[in-house]
């Protein structure tokens, strides 16, 4: 590239876009590493599961900054399914963006790991300070994914069709009656399995309930 000062406009931008790249590969490579080494061991349930997980593998590989929302491509989400344990009751939020139950989550912030991102949003939203991660699902200290998905968003407000890389982390609290709706959901409530099986639930949420059932025996009461 020739010096600054005779490069065209085109070259730098190119070359801005390549330095921001840098420090994104910088601040979020370890972070993007921890995950696609956790991701990589994650033992899918179902074909979808399995796709997406590879998925997320793949594009976090081929971008940087795909902890920022701002990458094009889409970005990496970090959400949670609330239990409460001594009951095997299961928290959903009828989300008011979407009008579906389901579990709680959201965008990064200032955060680099999807979990953080899920921990912090789940207190957010359920106003459930008391949370902590289901101890199947800590390796060496650390909250490892759940389970995961990934689905397009259409075009909106001038941003093209992007790919939100959900990553999931399951949550437990032993004060069930503190939970109440934020402004982002019409209400939050707790459902005992038999509930749970008659709601309209997509097929990637029943999936985390399944596996909840698995981790918390008394959702299979």
């Amino acid at each position: 590239m020739p010096v600054w000062q005779e490069a065209s406009d085109r070259q730098k931008i190119e070359k801005l876009h390549d330095k921001v790249i840098d420090l994104y590969r910088l601040l979020h490579g370890p972070a993007i590493r921890s995950l696609v080494e956790q991701l990589q061991s994650h033992r899918a349930m179902d074909e979808k599961e399995a796709a997406d997980v590879q998925t997320i593998i793949r594009v976090c590989m081929e971008h940087p900054d795909i902890l920022s929302a701002t990458c094009e491509a889409g970005h990496v989400t970090g959400s949670a399914l609330i239990v409460h344990p001594a009951s095997g009751n299961v928290l959903l939020n009828r989300h008011k963006t979407f009008n579906r139950w389901m579990q709680f989550g959201g965008h990064a912030e200032a955060e680099y790991e999807p979990w953080r991102v899920a921990l912090r949003e789940a207190r957010e939203e359920s106003q459930l300070i008391q949370l902590s991660f289901c101890s199947d699902f800590v390796h060496s200290g650390v909250p490892v994914p759940f389970d995961v998905d990934v689905h397009e968003i259409a075009y909106s407000r001038g941003r093209p069709n992007h790919l939100h890389l959900d990553v999931r982390y399951l949550l437990q609290t032993d004060q069930p009656d503190s939970a109440k709706a934020s402004t982002e959901s019409h209400t939050v409530t707790w459902f005992a399995r038999p509930e749970l099986n008659q709601l309209d639930l997509e097929p990637n949420v029943r999936r985390m309930i399944t596996k909840a059932g698995v981790a918390f025996r008394t959702l299979d009461n």
